[in-house]
This record gives structure tokens, sequence and C-alpha cells, in this order.
């Protein structure tokens, strides 16, 4: 037998989960063999993704654009982003189907430019979650955020609360969440399958702060 790695042996030993901070198909297949159980997505990280796999991806981008003639760069650039993401979920999709849908997701962003309209916002969100049983959706914990986080619940699309940095934010996702669940049951609707999470973003605290502390001196 080979040595269990630090990753397996958390997961083994704790009841910590852990997600890949990728969508690369290699490196999710690497996080799922020693125990990982979901991955994130978002326009960054598929960019990086594109640089690493460029010699994948060149024939499929253009093929895209050879069907999409009147595409604009920003329709493809989101055909591709949709397109990693299912790659990605399908990855991911035995977890799923082992843990019966409570973990073994593919968490993707909705469109950053539409941070201040909750009502697009939702609209992309249940388009996103469209795409595959295992999508989780990124949704921004603003203002606008908030109510798309309550109203995206409600029509059941499994939501991941993300620009959220303070413990104010974290309460109102939980309670925005709570109202869309509440909703949906009120309507009929099934709330069993529903796994919400609330990403409080630490690390990129942590990185300003570094940034700061060099800056200053």
């Amino acid at each position: 037998m080979g040595t269990e790695s630090p990753l397996h042996a958390m997961v083994r030993t704790t009841r910590t989960d852990f997600w890949n901070d990728s969508c690369a198909a290699d490196e999710l297949e690497y996080a799922i063999a020693h125990g990982g159980t979901g991955a994130t997505s978002n326009p960054q990280i598929v960019l990086g993704v594109l640089r690493k796999e460029t010699a994948a991806w060149r024939e499929r981008v253009r093929a895209l654009a050879g069907e999409m003639p009147s595409a604009s760069e920003r329709d493809l650039s989101w055909r591709v982003i949709e397109e990693m993401a299912v790659r990605g979920a399908a990855v991911l999709d035995p977890v799923f189907r082992r843990e019966r849908g409570r973990k073994g997701r593919l968490s993707v962003q909705v469109d950053p430019t539409l941070y201040r309209d909750a009502d697009a916002m939702v609209a992309h969100a249940v388009h996103l979650a469209s795409l595959a049983p295992n999508m989780q959706v990124k949704l921004p914990a603003t203002a606008a955020g908030i109510r798309a986080i309550e109203e995206a619940t409600r029509r059941g699309v499994n939501v991941n609360a993300t620009v959220s940095f303070t413990v104010p934010q974290a309460l109102a996702v939980a309670e925005a969440i709570e109202r869309g669940l509440d909703r949906r049951s009120a309507e009929g609707l099934p709330v069993v399958d529903m796994t919400p999470v609330c990403t409080i973003m630490v690390g990129r605290l942590d990185d300003w702060i570094q940034v700061l502390c060099e800056r200053d001196g």
C-alpha cells in the first residue's frame, strides 16, 4: 500500500472537507483521489486553466467562434466558462452520486458585471444551475447579491455566497437562504436536496494585509 497523503489523512480523521480551488481536470482528479469533494471556478480561474491547457482548448475555441459567427468575445468567453464548468462537474459526478447530492459539486460564478442587478443575477444563476445536476452557483454577498441569493434559493439553485468577508455578511446570507428555503417549502417544492454554502474569504483579507505590510514596511 502507498503512503497516505496528508490531505487524505485529514479527510479520514476529521470532519473537514476540502475543495479544489480550480476546475483544471488533472488537478481536480488529483484532489478527488486524495479525498476532495468539490471544486470552484470563476472567470479568473478559467483564464488560468486556459493558459495551462492552451493546446487542449485552442481548437474548441476556434470551433465555437465558427459555430457562433455573430457572438461577441464576451459571449465566447462565457461559453468556454460554461463548458469548463460542465467538464469539472462531470469529473465530480461520481462523488456527487456516492454522497447522494450532499457533496461533489462544482461551484461556478455568475457574471461579476451583474453585481448591482439582482434580477439579472438570478436569471444567470438559474441558467448556470441548469448546466449539470451538481452545479453550485456563486453569488456575491452584496446588497443586490443578498436579494438574488434569496430568490435563487427559492428557485432551487444551490448557492455559494462569495465576496463575503465579515460576520454580518455571513448572517445576511444565512437569513436570505432561510427565507428562500421557507418560500420554496411553502410552495410545496423540495428542499432536502439543497446544499447552500457561504464562503468567508479570510484568505483574501490575509493577502491584502500582507500587501499593506510589505508596502508600508
